[in-house]
């Protein structure tokens, strides 16, 4: 008797232990990101700039470099960004994985000072709701010799419907952080 009560006891533990298993969340894992390319054309001009922020082994041990941007003053510069994974042969094009989850994603810039690089604007395409992603940009500079810095965040799941950040206000955003880089600028 004392047999068959412990015996129906661990299976029940073991019913009520199996019903009360969750499947695993599906993982979205995070791009890996090495290098950004940002293709710059000055408004009437044919010559693209290219700006480069490269890190080899990704987040690790050799440090990443940083092209700075030297542009004309008081000038409207259209832009393209490209985001790789050179840890694979060939190369992964990730801009490619952003647009085709552009739900996800959004590119957001920011200038300090705030008046070295002003009037950011999407360009290109939006998200299946019409929201932007933010691959191409404008963008004006001051219309006076400066420096300062150029900060591009691509954030992952953030919350396109809050105040602000269709509008590219980062401050309402959320989500997490795919890539962050700042560019020094120096305006001639």
């Amino acid at each position: 008797m004392k047999k068959n009560f412990f015996l129906v006891t661990a299976l029940t533990v073991m019913v009520l232990m199996s019903a009360c298993k969750k499947d695993p969340e599906p993982v979205n894992e995070e791009e890996v990101i090495t290098t950004v390319i940002l293709s710059l054309q000055k408004s009437g001009s044919s010559s693209v700039q290219n700006i480069v922020f490269n890190d080899p082994d990704g987040d690790g041990g050799i440090s990443a470099t940083t092209d700075s941007i030297i542009i004309e003053k008081a000038a409207i510069y259209n832009a393209t960004i490209t985001l790789l994974n050179n840890l694979v042969s060939p190369a992964d094009t990730i801009s490619k994985e952003v647009l085709e989850e552009g739900l996800e994603h959004q590119f957001f810039y920011q200038s300090t000072p705030t008046d070295v690089i002003t009037n950011f604007n999407y360009e290109g395409e939006n998200d299946t709701d019409g929201n932007p992603i933010g691959l191409d940009f404008s963008f004006d500079t001051w219309n006076a010799g400066g420096a300062g810095t150029l900060r591009i965040t691509l954030r992952h799941l953030p919350n396109k419907s809050a105040t602000g950040v269709a509008g590219g206000d980062i401050t309402n955003a959320d989500g997490e952080t795919d890539v962050e880089v700042d560019f020094p600028v120096r305006l001639f």
